[in-house]
């Protein structure tokens, strides 16, 4: 009868987070030797950053719009007829 541990289950889901993690480590490494060679692109990176972020505010500011004209209508709807 095999025996298991609960140190054995809780660190099974941890089997390969150390390839994830070396691999992110092996990316950031390439990108600084990148930026280093074309210090362009560090400026290209950090606008895309910019600009993403902006449409994600711009985004969620409309969704947020939407959402409450949609909630001024269902309380007109039932709250201002009682």
């Amino acid at each position: 009868m095999n025996k298991t541990d609960l140190f054995d289950l809780f660190f099974d889901g941890f089997a390969h987070a150390w390839r994830h993690q070396l691999w992110q480590g092996i990316l950031f490494v390439l990108f600084g030797i990148l930026i280093l060679v074309v210090p362009q692109l560090l400026a290209a990176m950090v606008a895309g950053v910019l600009i993403l972020t902006g449409v994600v505010l711009m985004t969620s500011a409309w969704s947020l719009q939407r959402l409450r004209r949609q909630y001024n209508g269902f309380r007109q709807e039932f709250f201002m007829d009682l």
